[in-house]
């Protein structure tokens, strides 16, 4: 019997966005997929798990909110890298690049939520075409999930 695990309190959150382990559907790691290089998940490196689920019961939404999250993570640590690489003496392209990358990937994260939000779903069973709609508005160049 499978079971998709995760470090966060409520479902997927940071450790797994940054975690090399493969995502299950719901953005959570299959306790019998993980990667060795992961230092959180695998049973002989496993940390204390703190959200898990069978897989029959899986949801099968919020894989694409952890991959936007770690989009949203790497694309953070590149500006604070590139701020602390400028002395300021000049104009800096990398930080300004950084910076535009970061914002694009918060609009692409909150997009995600919005679209992967259970809560909307059963809020606005006849609305989820409106609320696509304002994600796609909010990050038109929805990118595939890696």
């Amino acid at each position: 019997m499978g079971t998709h695990i995760g470090r966060s309190w409520d479902g997927p959150g940071h450790v797994e966005a940054l975690c090399p382990c493969p995502k299950a559907p719901c953005g959570l790691v299959d306790r019998d997929n993980t990667s060795d290089a992961c230092g959180q998940h695998p049973p002989e490196n496993m940390r204390t798990i703190r959200t898990s689920h069978r897989l029959e019961d899986c949801p099968e939404v919020g894989r694409d909110v952890v991959v936007a999250m770690s989009r949203t993570i790497r694309a953070r640590e590149a500006v604070v890298k590139a701020a602390d690489e400028w002395d300021g003496a000049y104009f800096s392209f990398e930080l300004d690049d950084a910076i535009d990358d970061y914002r694009a990937a918060v609009e692409h994260e909150a997009a995600e939520r919005i679209r992967n939000s259970e809560r909307l779903r059963s809020y606005t069973d006849d609305h989820m075409g409106d609320c696509n709609a304002a994600a796609d508005a909010i990050d038109p160049d929805v990118e595939e999930s890696t």
